[in-house]
This record gives C-alpha cells, structure tokens and sequence, in this order.
C-alpha cells in the first residue's frame, strides 16, 4: 500500500506506486462494476496461484488494470492506473506512432501472459480492451482456466521483448 506522495520533480513517473498513483489512476474504476469485478477476481486468482504462475499472472494486471487501453468509438482511453498517473506515458501511449496497441479478448489472454514489460520504461506493447466491460469476459474465465493457460505459456516461453535489457548498475 502507497503510503507517501511524489514530488514536483517525480510528477511524471514513479516506478514504486504512491498516494497519487493509487487515487488518481485507481479509484475512479473501481466505481465501474466491471473493473471492479475484474480485480476481485484477479485478486482470487492471486491466492490459488503458485508463485512461479504469479509471475506470468503479473502480466495479465500490468497490461490491464496498471497499463490498460480502451479501443472506443470515440478513439483510443486509458483506463490502466499507470498511465492515468503519467502525463507522459499518457501522451505516448495515445499517440505515439512507434507503440504496439494490441487486442485484449478471451482468446488471446495467452498472448498477455507471454509478453514481457519493464517497470522502467515507456511501454513498446498494450493490449486495447472495446470496452470496460470486456474485462468482464476476461473475468468469466474460471481460476482454473487463467492456471491452464498460465501453464500454456510457460511451456510456449515469453515472446521476444520489444525493448533491451536493463542496464546494470
């Protein structure tokens, strides 16, 4: 849990969550009953997840509730808590001609599972939900549904990342 708040300085992106990450980019969605049963049921699927399982389970909240898209008839949201917090990646992930804006639907949740991401970065890849409620679709899979395809990818292996490696210090 967040418990201190960004300076003016760290306005733009923090890689450890804060008050205003939690607030502005979270609470909002959780009045949506769709992406608030998307995350209770995330939230279930967490506790009967393995710990290895719980690190391809990350991938499905970092491209969802953290890094999430709307694909609308109006143009391109955002509903994921890490961009709403980033004016930058805000702007990036709207417009920026270079980033990968992929579907995100019952039938590829595999494809989300297998696809790397780094805390650090602006994101080369996001997956576009048609519309919040999608995430209810995506909930309607059982735990044992997401576990089965949380093993499918691990035997299928993560895709080749879209960014290099972090430089070590």
């Amino acid at each position: 849990m967040a418990t201190f708040i960004r300076s003016q300085e760290e306005l733009d992106y923090l890689q450890e969550p804060d008050i205003f990450h939690e607030i502005f980019g979270h609470c909002p969605l959780l009045t949506n009953a769709s992406f608030a049963n998307y995350t209770q049921a995330y939230g279930k699927m967490g506790l009967n997840a393995t710990k290895e399982q719980r690190v391809f389970l990350a991938r499905l909240y970092w491209f969802t509730i953290e890094f999430g898209l709307l694909n609308t008839p109006k143009g391109l949201r955002i509903y994921g808590g890490g961009i709403l917090s980033s004016p930058s990646e805000t702007e990036y992930a709207l417009t920026d001609e270079s980033v990968e804006r992929r579907p995100l639907n019952k039938a590829n949740v595999i494809d989300v599972l297998r696809t790397p991401y780094r805390i650090d970065i602006m994101q080369p890849v996001y997956f576009m939900l048609n519309k919040v409620s999608d995430l209810d679709s995506i909930r309607e899979l059982s735990v044992e549904d997401i576990m089965v395809l949380i093993e499918e990818a691990r035997a299928l292996g993560l895709f080749d990342a879209k960014f290099s490696p972090k430089d070590k210090v």
